[in-house]
Parts: C-alpha cells; structure tokens; sequence
C-alpha cells in the first residue's frame, strides 16, 4: 500500500512539471535574430528593447507572440560578462521556489516555471542565455515550442 500511494505521489508530481532538454539559440545569433525566429505558427505582434525584468537589470529585448488567442511575452537576454545562472536565481528568489511547477538548478543549465498571481511564467537558461516566457493562459506550451526551435537550430542542449 504505501508503496502504491509513494508512486502515485511522484507520478502527480511529475504531472504537472515540464521535465525536458534544455534548448538555446547558437552564441552567434543576437538576442533580437533570436526572438524573432519563431515566426513559424505564432504571430509576431512587436518587439521591444527592455531594462529587465523584475528584480533582473540587463540589456534584452520583449516580445509579443500570438497563437490560437493567447498571448505570449518572450524575454531574451544574452550575457557576456556574467553567467545567466546569477540572474536566473534572482527572478526565481522574487517568484518563490514555493510556488514552481518546475525547478531544476544544475551547473550548465536551469529551468523553472510557476504559476503566480494569474500569471504562467517559465524561465531557463544556458550557456550565454536566459529566457523568460509569461502568459495568462500555459506558458510551458510556447516554452516547450521555443526550445523545440531552437533545437531545429543547432543551439546548446542542456539538462
């Protein structure tokens, strides 16, 4: 019985998480080349430069995707001088690691995800790059899709 009861524990645990391969872009592209690739099935709606996002301070750039009326913000940031894994850490410090859906911290790679305050936010990085996709609706869906591009791409595999 309490065997019973430990693998149907971890099987809805692992229900909700989004457990695969880490995908970037190749170092060569730019953030904005990087973004804007996606325009296979989801619609490009802007692109704008920001500042940051939320407790991060960096160069990088937002945009809007649209698919099957939902809308996506994509946040990309590429770092030359510090790892992505510092900024990483501090946007899911200011998430909480209490309410992630998914959080894995390894090495040469991360990814969390949670759901806070009506929001989906799914967040990786590796090797020079972080990225952040929000959205009301599922963010893992358009993440799982934006790592599956860069994929196609050659870019970094990660775990």
């Amino acid at each position: 019985m309490k065997k019973t009861l430990i693998v149907l524990l971890v099987l809805f645990f692992f229900s909700s998480c989004m457990i695969r391969p880490i995908y970037v872009p190749p170092r060569v592209y730019s953030i904005s080349s990087a973004v804007k690739s996606l325009q296979d099935s989801y619609l490009l709606v802007f692109v704008e430069e920001v500042d940051g996002y939320g407790p991060v301070e960096a160069k990088g750039v937002v945009a809007s995707y649209v698919h099957d009326g939902k809308n996506y913000l994509f946040y990309g940031f590429k770092f030359y001088d510090d790892s992505p894994k510092v900024y990483w850490k501090k946007i899911v410090k200011e998430i909480g690691i209490w309410s992630s859906r998914t959080y894995f911290d390894l090495l040469n790679s991360g990814l969390y995800s949670s759901k806070k305050d009506g929001k989906y936010i799914v967040v990786w990085w590796k090797d020079v790059w972080m990225f952040i996709v929000e959205s009301s609706s599922n963010a893992e869906d358009f993440a799982n899709y934006v790592m599956n591009w860069f994929a196609k791409l050659g870019g970094s595999e990660g775990w």
